[in-house]
């Protein structure tokens, strides 16, 4: 089995993780101790996955996870592409005098485009 390797860019307030091989459960915790590790003002996580051999299930749980993680931990914003699929989720920076209020309508403050490629 073909074990994951990584790596790391930093530029700024980005920071692009190139994942490769393949992508399990056991691969979590290192993944969060790379994020947890980058300096404070990263704000902006682009993960991408067009090194792994196949997107299974086990790796779509793990990234799922690994996401959540840097949502709640930096509260930032992440961009996500593979051989498939290009997602970005940020932020939606509202200034109340500008726009209505929507919360009723919708639920998250979130934007989240997804483009199949």
């Amino acid at each position: 089995m073909d074990r994951m390797h990584h790596q790391l860019e930093l530029i700024g307030e980005t920071a692009t993780l190139y994942v490769q091989g393949t992508l399990a459960y056991d691969d979590i915790g290192t993944l969060i101790a790379l994020c947890d590790a980058m300096p404070d003002g990263v704000r902006t996580l682009r993960l991408d996955l067009h090194g792994l051999g196949q997107l299974s299930a086990e790796a779509t749980d793990t990234v799922r996870l690994l996401l959540k993680h840097w949502r709640e931990a930096r509260r930032g914003d992440f961009r996500l592409t593979t051989a498939h699929l290009l997602a970005t989720v940020h932020q939606v920076r509202h200034e109340s005098h500008a726009l209505p209020d929507m919360r009723g309508v919708f639920p998250h403050s979130e934007a989240l485009q997804a483009t199949y490629l």
